[in-house]
């Protein structure tokens, strides 16, 4: 195994980050789309998964030292999570015209979800951690007077648009050689205000590696989501196996219910076996730090997104990789 770890780019002209990027030893991006590239005019002639903005912003970064290697953004898509007629076949357009463009440009890895109406969630963004850290949290009990907004949507209902949305697009991905990388859902609980949640625990995600057949379908393995489905994440890494494309590597404590993140190493998880069980399916995909702490006198792009707080995150993965290959 060789240690791959990228860096998602949240920025959306060069900053000395990247160069600090470079300087630590990464010199591969995970992209999100380029919404900034916006014509001066507001005239948006183009979207940001056209070929025009994509070329574009992997210039861009390609031209500073990053290759872009993945995705990990898309069109609007609740059109499709919920079936919604007509908004359902418009937004599936942008996806696979994202996709071909994807493909066209040589970017191999789309890290997507299926959280439909709402995103990742967190109720408190800025907590003290056991250091002074701050950190981010999440707590069911503050959302549960939260109003429903999209109604009540079975679990049902998002397993049949979602096997109806992969029949649409693994012939383009199978084209190209794009992996398909579905994140967990954030977190992995039953529900959130109304809306099932489907990508929430080891035996789903299993049904959903089965639901079309292809090897370009597999998983974004975020640890901070996993490790709030099973007590052992080692045996759910050897579990899937080639099936993980894409790593966030990243801890938590607490349960699904109420969680707040950690630094990489104050967490809930063994991270050497974690580690381990990497080496042991010879893990070939890409590697990222996810949800880092923000320290003293950091830089915040966005709570999770700190430079300090992924600069530490990015030695201690490599430190750990480092001092378990040179001992095998």
């Amino acid at each position: 195994m060789e240690l791959n770890i990228a860096e998602i780019i949240l920025e959306s002209r060069p900053s000395p980050f990247w160069n600090i990027l470079k300087q630590i030893g990464v010199n591969k991006a995970i992209g999100v789309l380029p919404r900034g590239f916006n014509d001066w005019r507001q005239f948006q002639e183009e979207y940001p998964w056209d070929y025009g903005p994509l070329m574009r912003y992997k210039n861009m970064l390609e031209d500073n030292g990053l290759k872009l290697v993945g995705i990990e953004d898309n069109p609007p898509m609740d059109g499709i999570r919920f079936g919604i007629p007509k908004l359902k076949e418009e937004q599936l357009e942008y996806v696979l015209t994202m996709l071909e463009n994807m493909g066209k440009l040589g970017i191999k890895l789309w890290c997507y979800n299926w959280m439909a109406g709402f995103g990742w969630s967190r109720t408190h963004t800025h907590i003290r951690g056991e250091n002074g850290e701050f950190v981010s949290s999440f707590n069911i009990k503050d959302v549960e007077n939260a109003p429903m907004k999209y109604g009540k949507v079975e679990a049902s209902t998002l397993w049949k648009n979602l096997k109806d949305f992969l029949e649409y697009v693994v012939p383009i991905a199978e084209k190209y050689g794009i992996k398909l990388a579905m994140h967990p859902d954030d977190p992995p609980i039953e529900e959130y205000r109304g809306i099932a949640r489907i990508m929430n625990s080891i035996e789903n995600y299993d049904k959903y590696l089965n639901l079309v057949k292809s090897e370009f379908i597999g998983i974004t393995f975020c640890q901070g989501n996993f490790t709030l489905m099973t007590d052992d994440l080692p045996s759910a890494i050897r579990h899937f196996g080639n099936r993980i494309f894409f790593v966030h590597f990243r801890d938590v404590k607490g349960n699904k219910y109420n969680f707040v993140e950690t630094l990489i190493g104050k967490g809930k998880t063994n991270l050497v076996e974690v580690m381990k069980a990497y080496i042991d399916i010879n893990f070939n995909g890409v590697m990222r730090v996810d949800h880092t702490p923000t320290l003293e006198n950091d830089m915040e792009f966005l709570p999770g997104y700190s430079y300090l707080g992924r600069i530490y995150s990015i030695g201690y993965i490599k430190g750990l990789f480092d001092s378990l290959i040179n001992n095998k």
